[in-house]
């Protein structure tokens, strides 16, 4: 394990670079768009091949192993990610002991979780194939309780690459094989078999990878573990209410109507989804340099914190009215004709992209300012709106559209607003005069887009598609709706990953 004093060398000279760097912040964004561009295609990759091979009963097996996955690590992982990333940005010199804390701690409650997992297993609802389903969730769960709270510590340092490396590895692994797996015949329980291989050794490469970097400090103590565990209350707080308001519409659908309109909306918010690559990007890029700026002060944070939340509301803006214009061309070349139903449920979706962009960096704000409990506080609100919203709202577009998936769609975007406007009041002081010209600017940019992109359409999805993403920035560009810090970031992004050229000779003309 080495000399704990010399660990903690190691980990304070990985933070030694010079606080917020435009250029390692455009690396670290460029990586991340990297390692979500391979998610993006090996997910479309296995989307068009498993399923059809699987059949939908293999299917549900499939996602009961995976739910179960995602149920049981919220309970084990305590929330802690978001917490040793803000600590161990904070305080470098104790990433040894925080990310080892983290992992037995985590460790401690996979008891429970097995026992619970036995019990529905052999005497509960889930027997034979499912049960066995459900418990390749918990053996997937036993490696993210390891693997996770060492990520933190390379997004505290800003070691993005591994974060890109985890991805690739694991999404383009579980796309092969999961491929090959069903041409050979094998079927969903083979599947989570394998996911559990690879988390293994994710972990394995992970704890390589962190080597270089800091010496996982084994040695916890019962006081550590318990102030580590007190800490974690507001952010475990925080994935539980989450959790149910990611869950509770769709599953208010599957018992209040068919699942036939279940399905009109869950292939809608797994597109949806897609549109949250750029918050979930550039929180993660600046999650770290937000939290060195708060021990500067408040109005070091703002500062620190204006760039970002401005950036995504202007990228959100045509990223919402460009997914609306194109809701109906996409769904059905997609899906097919069966899921026109799913056309306005994804236009409707589409309209929380600017609130939910907001919401998203709002509670990175929190977080940095060490109040996540009042985020925690929203997301109950939230979790208490939705549903109430749902139980009119659904029965109401069932009965009169015959599609209870709409009445779902516009709770999600109420429920979204209401965050928003409290939201806003939050993180007001980051907003100024030039803030709101600047959101001017981008309106009336995407605006222009709109106009243009509507006429591509004719010309078919694809010319739409790229029409809007050539048009906005040139127009973004021509009304000034970049700042001068942007466009060096911008340009330190191209000078990143640009290919350097080689020194001329010395004697060669300039």
């Amino acid at each position: 394990m080495g000399d704990p004093a010399v660990a903690a060398v190691r980990v304070t000279e990985s933070f030694d670079a010079p606080r917020p760097n435009t250029v390692k912040l455009a690396r670290s964004i460029s990586i991340l768009t990297v390692g979500q561009i391979v998610t993006w295609i090996a997910t479309l990759t296995w989307t068009v091949i498993v399923p059809r091979r699987l059949g939908s009963a293999q299917v549900g097996i499939y996602t009961l192993g995976l739910a179960a996955s995602g149920v049981l690590l919220v309970l084990v992982g305590l929330g802690l990610r978001p917490l040793l990333v803000r600590e161990i940005a904070a305080n470098p010199e104790r990433a040894p002991q925080l990310i080892g804390t983290g992992i037995v701690l985590r460790a401690i409650f996979c008891l429970p979780a097995l026992a619970v997992t036995l019990v529905i297993t052999l005497v509960g609802p889930f027997r034979g194939v499912e049960g066995t389903a459900v418990f390749l969730g918990w053996c997937m769960t036993v490696f993210a309780v390891v693997s996770e709270p060492i990520a933190a510590g390379f997004q505290a340092m800003e070691k993005m690459r591994y974060l890109t490396y985890s991805t690739i590895f694991s999404k383009t692994l579980s796309t092969v094989s999961g491929i090959a797996l069903v041409l050979l015949g094998v079927r969903a329980t083979g599947l989570l078999l394998a996911y559990v291989v690879i988390g293994a050794a994710l972990t394995v490469l992970v704890l390589i990878w962190s080597r270089p970097h800091f010496d996982i400090d084994w040695r916890v103590t019962r006081h550590e573990l318990r102030r580590l565990f007190i800490a974690s209350l507001p952010y475990w707080s925080f994935v539980a209410f989450f959790t149910i308001y990611l869950w509770i519409d769709s599953l208010m659908l599957g018992a209040m109507t068919s699942t036939t309109v279940l399905g009109w909306y869950g292939l809608p918010t797994q597109l949806f989804g897609t549109l949250m690559f750029i918050p979930t990007v550039l929180s993660t890029a600046w999650l770290a340099q937000l939290v060195r700026a708060h021990k500067g002060g408040a109005q070091s944070l703002i500062q620190a914190a204006r760039p970002a939340i401005e950036l995504v509301l202007v990228l959100s803006m045509p990223v919402c009215v460009g997914a609306v214009l194109v809701a109906a061309p996409l769904v059905r070349v997609l899906y097919g004709p069966d899921f026109t139903e799913s056309i306005p449920v994804f236009a409707l979706l589409a309209l929380c992209v600017p609130p939910m962009y907001l919401n998203i960096m709002a509670n990175q704000l929190m977080i940095a300012r060490n109040q996540q409990m009042v985020w925690t506080k929203m997301m109950a609100l939230a979790s208490l709106i939705n549903p109430a919203l749902n139980l009119v709202l659904i029965p109401y577009f069932q009965r009169t559209q015959g599609n209870g998936a709409i009445g779902a769609s516009i709770a999600m975007v109420v429920t979204e607003l209401v965050l928003a406007v409290i939201g806003y009041v939050l993180v007001r002081d980051t907003f100024t005069r030039n803030s709101v010209v600047r959101l001017l600017r981008a309106a009336v940019a995407t605006a222009l887009m709109a106009g243009l992109v509507i006429l591509a359409l004719r010309a078919g999805l694809v010319a739409g598609i790229v029409t809007g993403m050539i048009t906005f920035p040139l127009l973004a560009g021509l009304l000034g709706v970049l700042t001068a810090t942007e466009r060096h970031q911008l340009w330190d992004l191209v000078v990143t990953i640009a290919p350097r050229r080689r020194p001329r000779p010395s004697g060669s003309r300039s």
